[in-house]
């Protein structure tokens, strides 16, 4: 039985040494597994990760220029950047889910929709299919396939009961996997017309980060005017979105971000306070003006001194008094994508009746190197024992609610889906909810993309131009 767990860091090696009753120990070298994808300094890491496939004869035909013109990324099995390749699709080829392909050019499917892809979503849940962790894609697809729930593009062929979409039509919409493609077959009910106040860029990254937040935010929830909100990663894709949501509905907003260097986007989303992580800083914004609170210390803290820290900015921005009562918070909704790091701090916030809604657990896993070794899977395991359980007697006792969700289950409600799907548009066309910020890579640099996405450096959205 394992007692003693040591990981010792030299000259770039890593030695793991487990200690037991019998005083054993075992060492080996993993250095190769957790060398840096890029350095920190760095804001986006050089694309050299996309496996040497995507460059030999069988993509390319001597030169660049003379890629397929239809392709597809192909996860080739659970692993790290090299993991992705670029593979040809077959002439008048589409991609039909995850892994199957039909000739839709010719002979569209009856109710579905041909589109030749502008671009395709990334999405942190791409990033769990690469690993291996994302169970519905294991269930509905597996390995080798390919990933991506988003796209926009413009419409090739229509099938036999479809009217409301015609060639050359510019939509944006929704895929059970497969949308890391130049075309893509979907089923009409999960394709939308492109609004005018969206561009193709943005409409490639709309749709998950909007239904995850509505669904987060409306079905679960339910958070209405007047209430107090707290919404961590309020820079990041769904974090953005959950901010303007949350201001439509006439709440009060208090958003956490990871860099003060993010509190702009927060505050561009709707974000009443913004707390930064690291430090605990509380900013305001007056006249157009960020002002951090000066009172703030600025030394990195504890999870304790950054609770404090978004009390006293709930309190501050909801008008109410602190109150010293234990276990009693400022909010009437958290929402939270961390996982352990900030799970049982979130749920302590809460007020009487409050709800907090789990849509991801990313601080379980790593930001830089791309694959899981050894020390990576020691961690996700520690911190699945850490995750707080949260059980029925203690949650009627304390009178909150603790909910969770995964989008990728959601695909066959068509009818939410469709009034999921109505309002966000609403919303779009008077203006009131927008994609911040999107950041484009080309289909060949995917493996740049992800480690872009891993490192935690990006505001908004990331897209890949197919």
């Amino acid at each position: 039985m394992c007692t003693r767990l040591k990981v010792l860091t030299r000259n770039s090696q890593l030695t793991i040494r487990l200690g037991g009753r019998s005083g054993g120990v075992v060492r080996r070298d993993y250095s190769a597994a957790f060398k840096l994808p890029f350095k920190k300094r760095d804001t986006f890491p050089p694309f050299r990760y996309l496996s040497t496939a995507a460059l030999d004869k069988n993509n390319y035909s001597g030169t660049e220029s003379a890629m397929n013109s239809r392709q597809r990324v192909l996860i080739t099995a659970p692993g790290g950047y090299d993991k992705l390749q670029l593979e040809n699709l077959p002439d008048d080829a589409f991609m039909l889910g995850g892994k199957t392909t039909c000739d839709a050019q010719s002979a569209c499917p009856e109710g579905h929709v041909a589109v030749q892809v502008h671009g395709a979503g990334v999405n942190y849940a791409d990033i769990c299919i690469r690993w291996g962790l994302y169970g519905s894609y294991k269930r509905f697809v597996g390995y080798p396939g390919t990933p991506g729930f988003e796209f926009s593009g413009t419409v090739q062929a229509v099938g036999s009961g479809v009217a409301q979409f015609k060639p050359g039509q510019k939509v944006f919409g929704v895929t059970l996997f497969g949308a890391y493609a130049t075309h893509v077959c979907v089923p009409a009910s999960q394709l939308f017309a492109l609004p005018s106040k969206l561009t193709l860029d943005e409409g490639a990254g709309f749709c998950c980060t909007a239904l995850t937040a509505f669904y987060a935010i409306d079905r679960l929830a339910s958070s209405r005017k007047g209430e107090t909100v707290l919404i961590h990663s309020a820079a990041g894709g769904v974090g953005s979105m959950l901010v303007q949501l949350a201001r439509a509905r006439g709440c009060t907003v208090v958003g956490v971000v990871g860099r003060r260097a993010k509190a702009t986007v927060a505050f561009g989303a709707g974000c009443d306070a913004v707390v930064e992580k690291e430090t605990g800083g509380i900013a305001t914004k007056a006249a157009g003006e960020i002002s951090w609170l000066p009172d703030r210390p600025t030394e990195p803290l504890a999870g304790k001194n950054l609770a404090t820290a978004l009390e006293t900015a709930g309190c501050l921005v909801g008008g109410k008094v602190r109150d010293n009562t234990p276990a009693v918070g400022p909010f009437n909704a958290v929402f939270d994508a961390n996982g352990v790091a900030t799970l049982r701090m979130s749920y302590n916030l809460l007020a009487p009746t409050g709800r907090l809604v789990v849509y991801g657990f990313h601080s379980m896993l790593p930001r830089e190197g791309g694959k899981l070794g050894l020390v990576s899977w020691i961690k996700l395991a520690w911190d699945f024992v850490r995750t707080p359980r949260f059980g029925p007697m203690a949650l009627t006792s304390d009178n909150r609610s603790v909910m969770g969700f995964n989008l990728s289950y959601l695909f066959d409600e068509q009818e939410a889906l469709q009034e999921s799907m109505k309002s966000l548009l609403e919303l779009v066309n008077r203006g009131e909810l927008k994609v911040s910020t999107v950041t484009t890579f080309q289909l060949r640099d995917v493996a740049g993309a992800h480690a872009s996405l891993e490192s935690g450096l990006t505001t908004g959205k990331i897209v890949l131009l197919c």
